[in-house]
Parts: C-alpha cells; sequence; structure tokens
C-alpha cells in the first residue's frame, strides 16, 4: 500500500483564481499525480467554487487517477489570504461522499471494536503567518 497526503492549493490574485493540486507519497516530495485549474475572477462560478462539493471533486478525480494501491490518508487545504476561501469539507461530509461514490477502497481505513470499517482521513488547513 502507498499512503499518500493530497494538498490542495488555492490563490486569488486580482484577475485570477488558481487551484492546484499534488498527491504525494508521506515522507517524500514524490509526485503521484498534480494538476491546476485557472479561472477568470470576473467569469468564475464563486459559488461552486467556494462550496465543498468543489473540493471533493477534486479529491474524487486524484483518487480515480491513482490505482488502489494507493491510499488517500490526509488532505491539506491552504488557503489563500484573500477574500475567497474553499470550503473544507467537514470530516462526516467527506465520508458520506466516499461512500455514496464508492471510493471506499481508495482511503485509509482502519477496523473498530465492532468489526465496521472506520475511514482514517485526516482533513486540515495549515496555518500560515503573513
Amino acid at each position: 500500500m502507498i499512503a499518500y497526503t493530497l494538498k490542495i492549493r488555492n490563490k486569488v490574485t486580482t484577475r485570477d483564481i488558481v487551484v492546484t493540486y499534488r498527491a504525494t507519497i508521506h515522507g517524500e516530495q514524490k509526485d503521484l499525480t498534480t494538476g491546476s485549474m485557472k479561472f477568470n475572477l470576473e467569469t468564475a462560478n464563486i459559488n461552486y467554487l467556494t462550496n465543498s462539493k468543489f473540493v471533493l471533486g477534486i479529491v474524487e478525480t486524484v483518487i480515480l487517477r491513482l490505482n488502489q494501491d494507493c491510499q488517500l490518508e490526509r488532505i491539506e487545504v491552504d488557503q489563500s489570504a484573500n477574500r475567497l476561501q474553499l470550503q473544507v469539507p467537514k470530516l462526516t461530509e467527506f465520508r458520506a461522499y466516499v461512500q455514496s461514490h464508492h471510493l471506499l477502497s481508495h482511503v485509509a481505513q482502519s477496523c473498530v471494536s465492532n468489526g465496521h470499517q472506520a475511514i482514517n482521513v485526516t482533513i486540515s488547513t495549515p496555518f500560515k503567518l503573513g
């Protein structure tokens, strides 16, 4: 199994919104996949971009690009200091999305006391100064 982290970065300028993502193996800087989306600030659908479904769509895209030996363990959403913030999904929303889209075999899990599987993916937003 290859455990990986998905880093999503949101950068807003006076003209554009640039969202990049990068999946890397834990403890290494080896890229498994990367991507970038650029939107014109005037014509972008801001309601969609600031909805958690946008971030979940990126997660699904990355999961489907990688084989089942790769398991998502961590999601980091690096926000722009600007006014446009991506909505980071809550863990309950993430779990429901993974289950409803049949992606359970692609995410880190552990067995809990009642014999069921628990999803062990952490979602964080790194704190930056300045």
